[in-house]
């Protein structure tokens, strides 16, 4: 037994898990480059960029088939990945040396968080939420997949239950006000209680609704320059990765991740399930998901973004992203099975290959379009237009990924991070496998 650990080889990789981790990487962009490009107009296009016409017609495509799903993606590969990276390395050698290097590998994951979220300037960075959560899945790994279901079952549930006090609390102070409202109106003498309730939902209607002028004040900011843009964006990226790290980020990103560790025990993630299988989870989870996410964008649509339609509707929020996310898995095993796909999925794989270099070559250029180190085009382009954007940065890493390929084993990021996590300068060139030990 062998106790060199070294990055798996080339022809160990598993390529269902490469494609969907391309497609992952790609599709995410299709919702981020909302917040990269706008004011507060993830959730909300009213706010800024247009909600009508073609842009309206954008959100509501992103909201029906990818809100979250790409996301959802990502962490079930990640958990997947994560069994996988201790699993060979067990493989290879006893002892506490696989335990060492997956919380080296994981450690430094958090270190990549934070130069996204800080240095780069995206405050929607979910590299520091997979460290972090990381940390904790080791302990699971040896549980069977049913276990694992479950363990990933209780957690989202645990997750709905958050969601839900959050919108009882949003509807206590939403009843509070308006009778405080209607007191006022009415010309009495407002209490304490009263004066607290409008201020409590003038708060919350400020972080979902911004007045024009925070909207104007964010937009300049982030157009000045560099570290004009840093103080605008590095206060959300601090309440990202702290307060909704806490309250939603952990327990979301933790069923997910369980639940991917155990589609991949169950052969699910590499492609080796039945066909029938598959087929099930696409029919079923686009049936599902796809209900479930129409009812959520006519309710909003119908109601102008109203604050009330948007924290309702994370009530049903995960009832449509989850049956997606596995649609999704379905329907890329299926393609990944058919003959005439294999040459149109190779990109795919190479972009999933170079997945880290990808999500923060993604922060790098949207940063220098967008912020005040560039071209500051925050704000400047409406809804529809961003799309222009996201089809550029698709074919240039389509392109870039499958060229880089050809002559190195790693994109840059992962060289990096392979060779802080194993202490030692990795080999890069494709020729060095013939000279190098290559060990899972």
């Amino acid at each position: 037994m062998s106790t060199i650990l070294e990055p798996i080889a080339l022809e160990q990789r598993i390529r269902m898990l490469d494609v969907t981790r391309g497609i992952a990487v790609l599709g995410i962009l299709l919702m981020n480059i909302t917040a990269f490009g706008l004011p507060y107009a993830y959730e909300d296009p009213t706010n800024w960029g247009g909600a009508t016409g073609a842009s309206f017609q954008v959100w509501r495509a992103m909201a029906l088939f990818f809100e979250g799903t790409m996301r959802g993606l990502f962490t079930l590969l990640f958990g997947a990945g994560a069994f996988l990276f201790v699993q060979r390395h067990a493989a290879r050698s006893p002892g506490l040396r696989p335990a060492d290097l997956y919380y080296k590998r994981t450690l430094w994951l958090i270190a990549f968080g934070l130069v996204n979220g800080y240095l780069l300037l995206w405050p929607g960075d979910i590299l520091f939420y997979y460290g972090l959560v990381g940390l904790v899945l080791f302990v699971f790994r040896r549980l069977p997949p049913k276990q694992l279901i479950a363990a990933a079952s209780v957690a989202m549930l645990l997750q709905t239950t958050v969601t839900f006090l959050e919108w009882h609390g949003f509807r206590e102070i939403a009843s509070e006000a308006e009778q405080a409202q209607s007191a006022q109106l009415a010309g009495e003498m407002l209490s304490g209680e009263q004066h607290l309730a409008l201020q409590r939902f003038a708060g919350l209607s400020e972080r979902l609704k911004p007045s024009r002028s925070t909207l104007e004040w964010k937009v300049a900011r982030v157009r000045e320059s560099y570290s004009s843009a840093f103080e605008a964006l590095a206060p959300e990226t601090w309440q990202m990765q702290t307060e909704l790290f806490l309250r939603h980020g952990l327990l979301e990103s933790l069923g997910m991740m369980l639940l991917g560790m155990a589609l991949l025990k169950l052969s699910v993630l590499t492609g080796e399930a039945s066909t029938r299988l598959y087929v099930t989870l696409m029919i079923v989870g686009y049936a599902l998901g796809l209900s479930v996410n129409w009812m959520e964008t006519a309710r909003l649509a119908s109601t102008q973004f109203s604050i009330d339609a948007i924290i309702s509707s994370y009530l049903t929020y995960d009832l449509g992203r989850i049956p997606m996310t596995l649609g999704h898995v379905g329907l890329i095993a299926l393609l990944c099975r058919l003959p005439a796909a294999r040459a149109a999925l190779r990109p795919l794989a190479s972009v999933g290959q170079m997945a880290l270099t990808n999500y923060l070559g993604q922060s790098i250029i949207c940063m220098l379009v967008f912020t005040g180190a560039g071209l500051a085009w925050f704000g400047q382009l409406e809804r529809y237009q961003l799309y222009y954007i996201v089809g550029a940065i698709w074919i240039v890493q389509l392109v870039s990924s499958h060229a880089w390929l050809q002559r190195y084993r790693f994109g840059p990021a992962e060289w990096l991070w392979r060779s802080l996590t194993y202490g030692r300068r990795q080999p890069m060139r494709c020729e060095a496998r013939a000279h190098a030990p290559e060990h899972t």
